[in-house]
């Protein structure tokens, strides 16, 4: 839906994660896709990058350099958290995985998204971001409505 002549479309983690993840990690990465983000906007193009972040942590991140950023929440319900975090780590090896860049077992890393997301939900509304309610819809119909944000 989102043109490859117009959007480079990036997963935040794409470039792997260390053991732990953490806080320094994190910013180190959103510097690297703010910076090819301010790359991108000088072939014309926008950057939609896939991920965890929020809004301060991004202002924190930027520089004169860097183009503006717009973050959207793609929110769900505590059950459906789980429900979708469980189904993205199936095998004993995707487990093992997320445990090693989480820094916790896959049941704590559920339950601590679960309890964060009513905070983050808060963030973005106090900061006037869109916020896409995922629940009932299909991923198809979830990209629609992102895609009608990006374009507008």
């Amino acid at each position: 839906m989102l043109p490859l002549d117009e959007f480079d479309i990036r997963d935040f983690d794409e470039r792997g994660v260390p053991d732990g993840g953490g806080p320094v990690w994190h910013k180190s990465e959103t510097v690297y896709w703010l910076d090819i983000g301010a790359e991108n906007t000088e072939y014309g193009k926008s950057t939609v990058i896939c991920g965890f972040n929020e809004p301060e942590r991004v202002r924190s991140a930027r520089n004169d350099n860097h183009p503006g950023v717009e973050l959207i929440l793609l929110h769900a319900s505590n059950d459906v958290i789980r429900k979708r975090l469980r189904g993205r780590y199936p095998t004993a090896e995707s487990e093992k995985e997320i445990e090693r860049a989480a820094g916790v077992p896959l049941a704590t890393f559920i339950e601590n998204c679960v309890s964060y997301a009513p905070t983050l939900w808060s963030i973005f509304e106090k900061e006037r971001c869109h916020i896409v309610e995922t629940d009932k819809k299909t991923p198809h119909s979830v990209a629609v409505e992102v895609s009608k944000i990006l374009h507008a």
